[in-house]
């Protein structure tokens, strides 16, 4: 039972089973390695573009950011993150006070409904 390799240059050998079982041994075995290396190769491609999508979100969070804040696109990173957090604040007393007035407001409209105002 011989088998024939064809080459490039279309001429053909014969090789014996043997010798055939040997290369098929061999090209299954450079099949898994290849395989192999391509799956971790393809993994460490897919972690760098991870990485790189990741950081390419936090670059527009960033921006956004920017954009939010009164002065934000002057900042640094740092800057922005403390000044971010001192809008915050400001932003809650001002809801507070809003909260207060609102309340004192509808007080005195009840006072001057019960004094016939």
């Amino acid at each position: 039972m011989e088998e024939t390799l064809a080459t490039p240059d279309t001429t053909t050998h014969s090789l014996s089973p043997s010798c055939s079982a040997v290369v098929k041994s061999r090209a299954a075995g450079f099949e898994r390695r290849t395989k192999r290396r391509f799956s971790e190769t393809n993994a460490h491609v897919c972690e760098d573009q991870e990485e790189e999508g990741e950081e390419e979100e936090v670059k527009e969070k960033i921006e956004a950011l920017q954009r939010i804040i009164p002065g934000g696109t002057a900042l640094g990173v740092d800057a922005l993150f403390e000044e971010t957090a001192g809008y915050i604040m400001s932003l809650q007393c001002q809801i507070k006070t809003i909260k207060v007035l609102t309340s004192f407001l509808q007080r005195l409209d009840k006072e001057d409904m019960k004094f016939g105002g």
